[in-house]
């Protein structure tokens, strides 16, 4: 009998112990479980956050936490864009071209009336988008319809030959003296005439551009009418 009750216990025994250590393995299994699943949610999180997103997408390159990237890119571009301003600057050095007439607006202004004489300026202001320069004479003549000379063309006087560079909107003048009939000659040799335009070509250029005159000028063939001096940049 002894034998056969220890035959039969040994299994009991061994049923026992089996759900100690089921039972002291479960809790520690279950406990595993969410721990080994705690680190993840907090990846994921960050993986998807909302802030890393806005502030990469942010035009103004302003700066908050998790947005260097966008933050990089946007000193990026910015540094791009200031190398390519400063590199356009060096072609501040080359040579300043010409003024050609279609892109100046010449007029005539600061009249004054003297003793057989009337003094005048030719103003060329620059009407285009980038600097030019001038220098010289210009050409300076009356015509009639047509573009028909009227007596001489203009004659230069002395002075000191200036490059003066136009800035857009930026003026030069030349001053102008014109002659009429009581500046000695005789009614035949003035042939004072009312003249409708006066024309005018910029310094080394050659195409001309005509301003409204109709004034009455000496325009007799033996009458140096106008003389014309170079082209200075102050008033």
């Amino acid at each position: 009998m002894l034998t056969r009750t220890v035959r039969r216990g040994l299994p009991v025994v061994a049923l026992a112990a089996a759900g100690l250590a089921l039972t002291a393995c479960g809790p520690d299994s279950a406990s595993s479980a969410p721990s080994g699943s705690s680190p993840s949610a907090p990846a994921a999180s960050s993986a998807t956050s909302p802030g890393s997103s806005t502030d990469g997408a942010n035009a103004d390159g302003s700066t908050s936490a998790g947005g260097s990237t966008g933050t990089a890119a946007a000193q990026t571009a910015g540094s791009s864009s200031a190398g390519g301003t400063a590199g356009g600057n060096t072609g501040s050095g080359t040579t300043v071209p010409a003024c050609t007439t279609s892109r100046l607006k010449t007029t005539a202004a600061n009249f004054d009336a003297g003793a057989g004489t009337a003094g005048f300026q030719i103003v060329f202001a620059n009407a285009g988008s980038a600097p030019c320069t001038l220098r010289g004479y210009p050409g300076v003549s009356f015509v009639a319809a047509h573009n028909t000379q009227l007596g001489k063309a203009g004659s230069r006087t002395a002075g000191d030959l200036k490059t003066v560079t136009l800035l857009p909107n930026g003026h030069a003048y030349a001053d102008v003296l014109s002659v009429n009939g009581q500046a000695g000659y005789s009614a035949a040799q003035c042939h004072l005439t009312t003249v409708p335009t006066l024309r005018v070509y910029p310094p080394n250029q050659k195409e001309s551009t005509n301003i409204p005159w109709n004034r009455p000028e000496c325009v007799g063939s033996t009458v140096q009418n106008l003389r014309i001096g170079p082209v200075h940049g102050n008033r």
